[in-house]
């Protein structure tokens, strides 16, 4: 079932995500927020007039699908474009939904890929220290 959920304040929302089988975000800060849920998301991002934003897209999905077997990855890949053009949607999704197991589980070992990096602050100390 798809449910619309009402806005929340922001303290609440990643315990939102949480909860939720499959969540459609919009905006980089929740689409960081939804990759770190560790459940299926499908990300929308802000059109760009000049397309930038699906290059954007592309670059993201050849990085999250690493490990993923060429079906898997394409059926990730058309249900992101389809929901970004607006076009195509029906099918993507049913795709989407069949494999939304395996979905899941490549998400939550791709949190952990993400968590297994240093923080952004951390790296930024050893790059200056290597440089000094």
């Amino acid at each position: 079932m798809i449910r619309p959920i009402p806005f929340v304040p922001i303290d609440d929302f990643d315990r939102l995500l949480w909860r939720c089988d499959i969540n459609f975000v919009r905006g980089e800060d929740s689409f960081v927020r939804a990759q770190w849920a560790g459940n299926p998301f499908v990300w929308q991002l802000y059109s760009q007039d000049d397309g930038a934003h699906l290059a954007k897209l592309e670059a993201f999905l050849g990085c999250y699908g690493e490990g993923l077997d060429a079906k898997m990855q394409t059926t990730i890949r058309r249900m992101f474009v389809a929901w970004n053009l607006g076009r195509n949607i029906g099918p993507a999704w049913e795709e989407f939904v069949s494999n939304r197991a395996v979905i899941a589980r490549h998400n939550r070992n791709w949190a952990e890929k993400l968590a297994a990096k240093p923080d952004l602050a951390s790296a930024l100390v050893n790059f200056c220290t290597s440089k000094v």
